[in-house]
């Protein structure tokens, strides 16, 4: 057998293999009986130590023949180095310790839902400690500069070090600070109406219909409900994603809706074939959540936006909002800035605050400076320094988001990276067409959409995240863009407040 085809047949096996993990870790959330937690969690750390061992023994051998072949094109070469760029480090970690981590991480996310529901994180407590000492063991086999949360980080972005991200944190924090102290003295006028309150089969079909509008493709996608959002990829025929619903108010369905929808584009976009190789993957978590903060907040957030839920979605199913609201007052409601316990429940600024104490705190934890027994009282101390708010209890702190017990370490500063690309994108977007939101009036996204697939999911991963973003908007990535539309917003929202830029 030629070496580009045997490539091409061990890289689909591989891929398929790693989809197969990927759906039963979607049908554990979505689905299964909570008892099947432990031997669920045995079959998927099975296949992860087989995919690892054939990862060493067969991958890797074969792309380090590949790299010097002259079978293969330069186009293939490049995205031979690529593999191998992702691929060596795992040559570093131990098969056995792969499958240890896979182990603690299913059974973790079960305890990590009980505590949740019992607001009690002594039930969380024994599993997050056995993950961080596995993310530690893992960050010493990957081999760092600086620090072992360097080794996590550069999982999920490797465009950027922990230093990188502390210093993009200290350009916008004074900011964010700023900007909440100047909208906690405004007043918005217009927002005393009725609870945007649905049942929930409501509130699905509202979704569906409004995400269909904008173009998420459910013949080849699904919309089920879980614990804490998320989506899953399969492939672009294959893309699933869950929401959740309070019908108290459907603005959380909306806005995970929306962050969700944006990574399943992403993910309806990306190339077919040839499954395994980076022009099917996506670029980066980074890049990721570029696509779902742009669709959840530039889009999902804006005043066109809302004027289309307003004339074409609410008549149909509360027309009394329609008296209680105009489109601006809606708009002012959503984008209202007023810092929330939760994370998912945030607006766009003091979101990034939240974001800031994980970073903060996951790297304390993985570098070894603090414990797991102090992690509660340290949570809920920077939620009041950089929130200004009391935590009341362990399920709206420190056990609110899934991330840890799934052992993503280094996963939230992606979030944050995520919004200022987005910023940077929509910037380019607007330069280029201007009047893209108007359309949103009438629920046409196909503008943005196209913008989107030219610029960023038909290159999958053949570029890295500082590259795509300069490829895409013509300069490297900055936090002005997100300082420059927040400040815009704001002035929109709150009527001509103008918050200082940072000195």
């Amino acid at each position: 057998m030629a070496l580009l085809e045997k490539l091409n047949e061990v890289l689909r096996t591989q891929a398929l293999l790693g989809n197969t993990v990927e759906i039963l870790t979607w049908d554990q959330e979505v689905c299964m009986p909570r008892a099947g937690v432990p031997h669920r969690a045995a079959i998927v750390g099975t296949i992860v130590g087989l995919l690892h061992k054939k990862l060493i023994e067969e991958v890797l051998p074969l792309l380090r023949e590949a790299q010097e072949s002259a079978e293969l094109s330069e186009e293939q070469k490049h995205s031979v180095r690529i593999l191998l760029e992702e691929a060596e480090p795992a040559e570093k970690v131990p098969p056995k310790l792969v499958q240890a981590f896979s182990e603690a991480s299913s059974l973790a996310q079960a305890a990590w839902v009980e505590a949740r529901e019992k607001s009690d994180f002594s039930v969380f407590a024994p599993h997050l400690e056995k993950l961080v000492q596995l993310g530690r063991e893992k960050a010493a086999a990957l081999t760092y500069a600086e620090e072992p949360y360097e080794a996590l980080l550069r999982l999920y972005e490797r465009s950027v070090t922990p230093a990188e991200v502390e210093t993009l944190f200290a350009e916008v924090r004074p900011f964010l600070i700023e900007t909440i102290r100047a909208c906690e003295g405004s007043i918005l006028e217009g927002l005393q109406g009725p609870a945007l309150s649905l049942s929930a089969p409501q509130q699905r079909d509202l979704v569906e219909t409004v995400l269909r509008q904008l173009g998420y493709d459910l013949r080849r996608g699904r919309i089920d409900i879980s614990a804490h959002p998320f989506c899953s990829g399969f492939n672009p025929d294959d893309v699933r994603i869950t929401i959740r619903i309070f019908e108290e108010d459907l603005t959380m369905a909306l806005g995970s809706a929306m962050h969700e929808m944006g990574h399943a584009l992403y993910e309806q976009g990306l190339a077919r074939e040839p499954i395994g190789w980076p022009i099917t993957m996506a670029a980066s978590l980074s890049i990721h959540e570029s696509q779902s903060r742009f669709w959840e907040n530039h889009v999902g957030l804006s005043l066109p936006f809302w004027e289309y839920l307003y004339e074409q979605i609410f008549p149909k199913y509360n027309p009394s909002w329609l008296q209680a609201y105009s489109p601006l007052t809606l708009a002012r409601r959503v984008n209202k800035i007023q810092p929330h316990l939760i994370r998912i429940q945030s607006d766009e600024v003091s979101y990034h605050l939240h974001i800031l104490l994980r970073f903060e705190l996951e790297r304390a934890l993985i570098n070894g400076d603090l414990s797991i027994s102090d992690l509660p009282a340290a949570w809920n101390e920077k939620v009041h320094t950089y929130l200004g708010l009391t935590v009341p209890n362990d399920a709206q702190g420190v056990l609110q988001d899934i991330h840890w017990s799934m052992g993503n370490f280094g996963y939230f500063p992606t979030y944050s990276l995520g919004s200022f690309y987005a910023a940077q994108l929509a910037a380019a977007l607007t330069e280029q067409y201007p009047d893209w939101e108007s359309n949103l009036r009438s629920g046409n996204a196909q503008i943005p959409l196209d913008w989107m697939r030219r610029h960023i999911h038909a290159h999958g991963k053949m570029y890295d995240s500082k590259t795509l973003c300069e490829k895409a908007t013509g300069s490297s990535l900055s936090a002005k863009h997100f300082i420059q539309y927040i400040r815009q917003k704001v002035g929109l929202i709150y009527e001509g407040l103008s918050v200082p830029l940072p000195t």
